[in-house]
């Protein structure tokens, strides 16, 4: 069984009225705690929400807890196919059989051991001629849906969630975006190599921010600069991950080293 510690944050939002504001905040022991427990949390969101939209980041933080729920479903604790997904994001110029990918990383680490059928997924196609056609397309499957009812999201070094920037504007549906100089710099983990990726596609930080429910997970001591800011730094555009203080329905969830300027 892992230990962890939950904080309950409660906020009145003036300019809303009487609206109130649910932030949990979670720290665990560890890498594989965070794993186990956000499995279950989102385990619990699928079997009481069926046939709801799903969208889930694809770097190297959720694949832990893509294994888990995939354990979940050969037990026959949750069946993933009942719910659909919106991929999140893609680095233009990229296919599935691109390693570093977005969606070759969810190909394989999610969409395929889950067995969830091509009819149930949005993807990307950042080989696409026509990028903009794919920001709609993507909308239109947001909409169709209802609304992205669960985001699991991760945070960048310079506080990107998605491709959504420092300092992009706070765009609904979908958009093309320049990257930032640290999202180039850091590409370079996923690819194995440095490749001149320039631009990105990705859900816009209004849509994802009227998901029913996030999970932002924040992992490791090298995340700990952007666990505070993300907690205890100004709200804005300069630093996106800010924005999920106001969301409604929010959980952050950090593991002890991520945890350790907080």
């Amino acid at each position: 069984m892992h230990k962890y510690k939950i904080y309950v944050i409660i906020k009145i939002l003036i300019n809303k009225g009487a609206a109130k504001i649910f932030m949990k905040i979670i720290t665990v022991s560890d890498y594989n705690a965070m794993a186990v427990e956000s499995a279950k949390i989102i385990a619990a969101y699928i079997k009481n929400n069926p046939g709801k939209l799903m969208c889930f980041a694809a770097g190297d933080t959720p694949l832990g807890t893509f294994a888990e729920l995939i354990k979940m479903q050969d037990r026959g604790e949750v069946d993933l196919s009942s719910v659909y997904y919106a991929q999140l994001d893609e680095w233009v110029g990229l296919g599935p059989n691109d390693k570093g990918s977005c969606l070759q990383v969810m190909n394989e680490a999610f969409f395929g051991p889950a067995n969830i059928s091509k009819d149930k997924i949005n993807i990307f196609d950042g080989l696409a001629e026509d990028q903009e056609a794919q920001c709609r397309k993507a909308e239109d499957w947001i909409k169709k849906q209802g609304g992205i009812g669960f985001a699991l999201l991760g945070v960048g070094m310079n506080g990107h969630i998605g491709f959504n920037e420092p300092g992009a504007p706070d765009t609904e549906g979908c958009f093309i975006v320049e990257l930032d100089d640290t999202t180039k710099k850091v590409s370079a983990k996923y690819f194995g190599k440095s490749l001149p990726v320039q631009t990105g596609i990705t859900i816009g930080r209004k849509t994802l921010l009227d998901s029913g429910e996030i999970l932002l997970q924040i992992s490791g001591k090298s995340k700990a600069p952007a666990a505070e800011k993300t907690l205890k730094g100004e709200i804005g555009a300069d630093f996106p991950a800010s924005f999920i203080r106001n969301h409604k329905n929010a959980i952050i969830m950090l593991d002890e080293d991520a945890a350790g300027l907080i």
